[in-house]
């Protein structure tokens, strides 16, 4: 019987052991992805930031009009919401 129950406790901390170190590569690759995710979507941020400005020294004139019909817009339906 002592036998049977350290045969079992034994399989027991292998299972737990295992599972551990699945648990350690499932963290791993997550944490990897993620770090993948985060410098693709900074290289994007990256780009449209480079193409803002590039546009905006293109066309200046273009974009000073544009922000302020963005600007003029959301004002607008700020102050027609606090109305409410």
């Amino acid at each position: 019987m002592r036998e049977n129950v350290l045969r079992d406790a034994a399989k027991t901390g292998e299972r737990v052991i295992e599972r551990v170190v699945a648990s350690r590569e499932a963290v791993s690759d997550a944490w990897e992805d993620t770090m993948h995710f985060v410098k693709r979507t900074q290289r994007t941020v990256e780009d449209l930031l480079g193409d803002a400005q590039h546009n905006i020294k293109r066309f200046p004139f273009r974009s000073v009009a544009v922000a302020f019909g963005a600007g003029a817009v959301i004002g607008l339906l700020i102050s027609r919401s606090g109305r409410r």
